[in-house]
C-alpha cells in the first residue's frame, strides 16, 4: 500500500503499482494482507484501498483483499466493507489472540465466518503472525467448510505444505496457493494453483514467466528461472525485518512509491536503501542474463 509521509494514501503509485501487476499478466490482486499492511490502516484507508483497487484493475482480473482481524465480528466488519467496495474475495488470518493448537475453535472461527460473509473466503496460514502454524487435521477440515475456497500458505515448512497441497481429501476447485518464494517450482510439482509471492511486488514478471512455462510444461525453463532469478529475488525479504519495508525500499529506487510504512513498522534507512539499490542491480543481472 503506497502512501505519502503524512499516512495518507498515494494514489498515483497504488495506480501505477496495479499497473504494473496486470501489464504484467498476473491472474489476480491481493490488496490488504500482511505486506500490503492491511491490519495497520484505518478503516478508512483500508476502504479507499479497496475500492481505488477495483475501479482501477476494471475487471481485468480478480481482486482479493485482506480482511485480517481478531474476532468473527470484526473479520465479518471488514469483509463487508470489501464487498461494498466490489472486491471478489475476502482473505483472512486465524486470530492473533489465545489460538495456539486450539483445532476445534480454529475450524469454528473460519466455518462461522465463512458462512455469514458476502464473499468467498480464502483461508491464510501465516505462522508469524497467528503463532503458530496449522497442522493438516486442521487444514483438511477447512477443505469442508462451504464458501472457504482456497487456502493460501506463507511459511517453511515445505513438506508440511506439500501433505496440504496433496491430501487425497482436497476437494477439486479448492485453490492451494503457495506464499514462500523460495518453493515456487516444488509445491507448483506437488499441484498447487498458483504463487502469492511478495518479491512479485516489484518483480512480478519472473513468477509469471515460470508460472507459465510450468503450465505449458517447459520444465528446463522454469527450473533455470528457479534456480537464476528467484533466488536473487528472495534477497529482497533480508533487506529489512519485514516484508512492507523491504519491498518499498526497491519500489523507492525504482520510482514507483516511496519508501513510507504505517507506524510502528520500520522504514527503510539510507544504508538500507544502499542495501536495496545493489540487490536491485544484481535482480536486473540475473533477469539480463535470461
Amino acid at each position: 500500500t503506497p502512501m505519502t509521509a503524512d499516512f495518507q494514501l498515494d494514489k498515483p503509485a497504488l495506480d501505477a503499482l496495479l499497473e504494473r501487476q496486470v501489464e504484467a499478466g498476473i491472474h489476480g490482486i491481493f490488496v490488504l494482507g500482511s505486506v500490503g499492511e492491511g491490519p495497520l490502516l484505518t478503516e478508512d484507508m483500508s476502504a479507499e484501498v479497496a475500492r481505488r483497487s477495483v475501479d482501477r484493475v476494471d475487471g481485468r482480473c480478480p481482486v482479493l483483499g485482506g480482511a485480517i482481524d481478531n474476532s468473527v465480528e470484526r473479520c465479518l466488519r471488514r469483509l463487508n466493507a470489501l464487498a461494498e467496495a466490489g472486491v471478489d474475495m475476502g482473505v483472512l488470518t486465524l486470530p492473533c489472540y489465545g489460538w495456539p493448537h486450539r483445532l476445534a475453535e480454529s475450524v469454528a472461527f473460519f466455518s462461522e465466518v465463512a458462512a455469514r460473509s458476502p464473499l468467498p473466503v480464502v483461508a491464510y496460514d501465516l505462522p508469524k503472525v497467528v503463532g503458530w502454524q496449522m497442522p493438516l487435521e486442521l487444514i483438511e477440515a477447512l477443505f469442508e467448510i462451504e464458501n472457504l475456497v482456497g487456502l493460501k500458505c506463507t511459511h517453511a515448512d515445505a513438506p508440511a505444505m506439500v501433505a496440504a497441497c496433496a491430501s487425497p481429501k482436497r476437494p477439486e476447485g479448492f485453490a492451494f496457493l503457495p506464499g514462500n518464494s523460495a518453493l515456487v517450482l516444488p509445491m507448483l510439482r506437488a499441484g498447487a494453483d498458483g504463487l502469492v509471492c511478495t518479491p512479485s511486488n516489484v518483480f512480478p514478471e519472473p513468477f509469471v514467466a515460470l508460472f507459465r512455462a510450468f503450465e505449458e510444461k517447459r520444465f528446463d525453463e522454469a527450473e533455470a528461472l528457479a534456480e537464476t532469478v528467484l533466488p536473487r529475488l528472495v534477497e529482497l525479504l533480508g533487506i529489512l525485518p519485514n516484508g512492507a519495508g523491504s519491498i518499498k525500499a526497491v519500489l523507492e529506487v525504482q520510482g514507483l512509491a516511496r519508501r513510507f510504512t504505517a507506524p510502528p513498522w520500520p522504514q527503510a534507512s539510507e544504508e538500507e536503501m544502499e542495501s536495496a539499490r545493489q540487490i536491485l542491480e544484481n535482480i536486473n543481472q540475473a533477469i539480463s542474463n535470461r
